[in-house]
């Protein structure tokens, strides 16, 4: 099996350490620091699996430097470390669809895995992160156009439940499930599941836990 190679962002020598001594201790994973103003070049001539930035501790304009990798590397992974109390730098980087959002203070064995979902083509979004969107979004009245039952079912699709368990939980059928989500898409402006994912927790309609 091919090793995951992870590289790691960050202008602090014992943060990249930190970091790389705790995704090393799972099977597979090869990871590297290297320093943001050389990202870009990095990725280049190591095609890693994954980034990991901690997008308050670059130097540079991190929205722009994450924006301009997603568009010169588009199938490349990227996981955000983020101070949840930065609603502004988060609301930004919820823009940007990445893959992963992880508190600054993310445990061990959130991190671990964090970089494995989001390695399986999952979005990953911590617990606290989450929860943060969701306040900030409720506390400011953010416009839920949703009816109850298009809520519910949006919850089933953020737990990761597909149309036929969907409709078999809720004794709909499966084509009803379908209508239902095509009416939450538009509703929401979105065109698969991912956007559909991240637009409503950026919306507060939703709330992941750490599951």
């Amino acid at each position: 099996m091919k090793p995951i190679l992870i590289l790691i962002a960050n202008r602090f020598f014992l943060t990249n350490y930190a970091i790389s001594c705790i995704l090393r201790d799972l099977d597979g994973m090869r990871v590297a620091g290297v320093s943001e103003d050389k990202l870009i070049d990095e990725i280049r001539r190591q095609n890693p699996d994954m980034i990991i930035v901690e997008t308050d501790m670059i130097k540079q304009d991190s929205i722009r430097l994450l924006k301009e990798i997603k568009r010169k590397f588009p199938r490349l992974k990227i996981i955000s470390l983020v101070d949840p109390s930065d609603m502004f730098r988060l609301n930004n980087l919820l823009d940007l669809g990445l893959d992963g959002y992880l508190s600054k203070s993310v445990t061990k064995e959130e991190l671990q895995r964090a970089a494995l979902r989001v390695y399986n083509n999952e979005k990953y979004f911590s617990q606290e992160i989450s929860g943060k969107i969701f306040d900030y979004k409720f506390k400011n009245s953010v416009n839920k156009n949703l009816s109850k039952r298009e809520q519910e079912i949006l919850q089933y699709i953020a737990e990761g439940m597909n149309n036929k368990e969907i409709g078999g939980l809720l004794n709909i059928s499966e084509f009803t499930v379908l209508t239902h989500r095509r009416n939450i898409m538009r509703k929401l402006n979105v065109k698969n599941t991912p956007q559909l994912i991240i637009e409503s927790i950026k919306r507060g309609l939703i709330s992941i836990g750490d599951n």
